[in-house]
């Protein structure tokens, strides 16, 4: 139940009484079954530091949030923070040293992957099935969530939560150019090559200068991004079932690339364009008519640079397209990972129990809704639809904006329509509004039954390569990559023929078969328990049918 921020403070005086008698009978932080009210369990567990947390407010280990949880929750949970992008070698400290807690935070499957490796990680089936009520629901409602916990050994280690399936990019272009010049939406290579030379060369804007580019975007000079999804152009995909290793399409996407550079269509600064700044802001000021950027936000997109271009250009109007037919087929965008591990119990948890009891907590909707709003009357208020609007926008910034990973079990959508991103957008704002438009006409284009650009599953369901094997990875895309850029603005000197060679020749002697050996031996003993893009789709439709239900 959510307090009033005065119950809290009253409360959280007495819950520090507490914590200090049981802290001296039991030592703290140990994880045996605590003597005293209720017999609540003590456990241990990591939180992120993002040194996020503002001043006045305590610290990430010790705050109203963590007195709010040991108030409210079934267990006494004392926090280790975990330094945000330092986590690997933070937990190898803790794991080594024995000082590990009982529950481990952590979105980075490499870093799960390696503690299951170790040995590290406790299997959680019979505890699920015995001590779980909320989170056994979550499973059975969603039997993808129990598939992608499973590791090599057919057991269950890690627990998560169910994100909501949408685009994770989108691929816009500018209509009202479109309509000036008379033009139709490009479906393949060659109408996407000659509406990008006429938005280049036909003065689409009306200014009379030559100061515009068909297309723009860092995802240009790269095989990441918009061309790779174009071409499925990645290091691992499934052809017939089957996995096939290499730099797969790569030769075709350059090609188009190398088309587009040659026809001028395309800024010729892209390169030295690294961080895609430049193009963001000539996309921005609305001198790039066809622009691919990352809306895994789409309310934020919407509030910053869809807001920017209404304001420096307010006859704009942007249109979401489908990724064009190419020459190794037609593809769609990268979606949103809806089943992501989060965490795992030590395998030395002495109560886990009590561990599993905090899970349980942490997967209640009341719960992930209090972390993310904060408290009603005090953060928010809830609007005509009954979803929640924050009231104070000061007040949730300094109390609550920072609280996000104690949340890591929140599944948004179970709280029914208040949790899909469409009910995000403040429609009385034009640019959310305009927003609104664009992120449904982006699910309606991208979430199709096409074979989504991005290979095998979403990169959090990958498997983790062996150390050597992933140095060398490293180093032979990286070298591949740069070889293929070459050949971007090679000309008749360095062409893509030549590139596609040396690229091959790079493969083979980098440690290619060596890679590609390992990826088909996973793949033959665990394509069955690899969560793929089909997978995704079906939650999709289940989540899509559900939120018709709750409207």
């Amino acid at each position: 139940m959510a307090l009033t921020m005065k119950a809290w403070m009253k409360s959280s005086l007495v819950l520090g009484l507490i914590g200090g008698l049981l802290a001296g009978c039991t030592g703290g932080g140990s994880s045996e079954q605590a003597e005293g009210e209720g017999n609540r369990g003590n456990i241990t567990s990591t939180i992120y530091d993002r040194g996020a947390v503002p001043s006045g407010m305590g610290t990430i280990e010790d705050n109203m949030w963590s007195k709010w949880i040991n108030e409210n929750g079934p267990a006494n949970v004392k926090y280790t923070a975990v330094p945000r992008w330092e986590s690997q070698s933070k937990l190898n400290v803790l794991f080594a040293s024995g000082s590990a807690p009982d529950l481990i935070f952590e979105f980075g499957t490499p870093i799960r992957n390696t503690l299951f490796n170790q040995k590290q990680l406790m299997p959680l089936d019979d505890l699920i099935e015995n001590s779980s009520v909320e989170y056994k629901a979550l499973m059975e409602k969603y039997p993808q969530l129990k598939k992608a916990g499973i590791k090599s050994d057919g057991k269950l280690y890690e627990v998560g939560r169910m994100n909501e399936v949408f685009p994770l990019t989108s691929f816009f272009i500018r209509e009202d150019w479109l309509e000036k010049l008379n033009l139709e939406v490009p479906t393949n290579e060659e109408e996407m090559l000659a509406v990008a030379k006429a938005f280049t060369e036909q003065d689409p804007d009306g200014n009379g200068a030559n100061d515009t580019y068909g297309i723009g975007g860092f995802q240009f000079g790269d095989t990441a991004g918009l061309f790779r999804y174009m071409y499925n152009a990645n290091w691992v995909n499934v052809e017939n079932g089957e996995v096939v290793v290499g730099p797969n399409n790569m030769k075709e996407a350059t090609a188009f690339k190398r088309a587009l550079y040659e026809a001028g269509v395309v800024d010729k600064d892209l390169l030295t364009d690294k961080d895609g700044a430049k193009a963001k802001q000539d996309f921005l000021n609305g001198k790039i008519g066809m622009y691919a950027a990352m809306t895994s936000d789409y309310t934020g997109f919407a509030a910053k640079e869809l807001d920017t271009l209404m304001q420096n250009v307010p006859e704009a109007k942007l249109k979401v397209i489908a990724l064009p037919m190419t020459s190794v087929g037609q593809h769609t965008m990268v979606w949103n990972n809806p089943v992501q591990m989060t965490a795992a119990i030590n395998a030395r948890a002495k109560n886990p129990e009590a561990a599993m009891q905090y899970i349980d907590f942490l997967t209640k909707t009341e719960t992930g809704r209090t972390f993310k709003n904060g408290f009603e009357g005090t953060h928010y208020t809830l609007n005509d639809q009954g979803c929640p609007r924050i009231s104070d926008q000061e007040k949730y910034k300094q109390e609550v904006s920072w609280a996000g990973d104690y949340a890591m079990l929140y599944s948004r959508l179970e709280e029914g329509k208040c949790g899909y991103t469409e009910m995000l957008f403040s429609e009385e704002i034009p640019s959310q509004k305009e927003g609104l438009r664009l992120f449904k006409e982006a699910r309606e284009v991208y979430m199709t039954d096409l074979p989504v650009g991005e290979g095998v599953t979403h990169s959090e369901h990958m498997p983790q390569l062996p150390k050597e094997l992933q140095v060398k990875l490293t180093n032979v895309t990286t070298a591949i990559n740069d070889i293929y850029t070459r050949s971007i603005i090679g000309g008749s000197k360095y062409t893509v023929e030549q590139a596609a060679t040396e690229a091959q020749q790079k493969w083979e002697q980098g440690g290619g078969p060596e890679i590609e050996a390992w990826y088909k031996d996973w793949w033959s003993k665990e394509k069955d328990n690899v969560l793929v893009w089909e997978d995704f789709y079906e939650i999709y439709e289940q989540q899509q049918a559900d939120f018709e239900k709750s409207e």
